[in-house]
């Protein structure tokens, strides 16, 4: 099978945004995405179940189905992988992304604020319960570490954001993508907070060109995340009252 080989892109004047894939076919991944979505959301039902299944090697081909409607797509377009942007990035932009995702932070604290004053739990709260029914962590650390960033920023970033950018601009995809990706975690409590991240990692693709600082932050972001959740779990004295 002969796959389209990347265009490179251009370093000076303005940058070749195109991608070899159709504008519709951003919506049939999206559409591909809902069907996984529901199957994984039934699949997980009910707090025992996710609890089994975090904890057990499932979980990670669970993630893995998220590349299936990227996979299905180049396919049928005989597109080459490095389409996604695996390329080179200034290491600047990594730091760009660090400092913007520190103000992400202020306003996410805010709106945990409030989720807390009108008794509503947040997502870091239903970690903490999920870590408190595990025997073992490594699955669920490994998938929400390692598999997420890449398999999401394949799909949220290198697919979605890339084809919505050439038809609409990167201001409108990167609306669009981050609202996707925020609704397909599929928690309301986390919508804000995900679309704002969403919106982060697209512009950190978008001035890099490349997968690879968003991949590193969303790492960062779900490490944080998991490794304060753990702690609070297993270690409540060490947690600040």
């Amino acid at each position: 099978m002969n796959f389209e080989s990347p265009q490179p892109v251009r370093t000076s004047g303005v940058s070749d945004y195109s991608v070899p894939w159709k504008f519709m076919d951003n919506w049939v991944g999206v559409a591909l995405l809902a069907i996984i979505d529901v199957v994984i959301f039934v699949i997980m039902l009910g707090q025992e179940r996710r609890a089994e299944l975090a904890q057990s090697s499932a979980v990670v081909l669970l993630e893995l189905a998220y590349l299936l409607p990227v996979i299905f797509i180049f396919a049928w377009r005989h597109v080459h992988w490095m389409h996604l942007r695996f390329g080179s990035f200034k290491w600047e932009t990594l730091g760009i992304g660090c400092g913007l995702l520190i103000g992400s932070y202020i306003i996410i604290i805010v709106h945990n604020a409030l989720l807390f004053l009108l008794g509503v739990d947040t997502q870091g709260e239903n970690i903490v319960k999920l870590f408190a029914e595990l025997d073992s962590p490594f699955w669920f650390f490994i998938v929400g570490a390692v598999f997420a960033p890449l398999v999401e920023e394949i799909f949220f970033r290198g697919f979605l954001f890339q084809g919505f950018r050439e038809r609409y601009g990167w201001i409108t995809a990167m609306l669009i993508s981050a609202a996707i990706f925020a609704i397909a975690h599929l928690d309301l409590v986390v919508l804000i907070p995900t679309f704002i991240l969403g919106c982060l990692l697209a512009y950190v693709f978008h001035r890099s060109n490349s997968i690879w600082p968003g991949i590193i932050l969303h790492f960062l972001v779900n490490s944080f995340g998991l490794l304060a959740a753990y702690f609070a779990s297993n270690y409540p004295n060490l947690m600040p009252t």
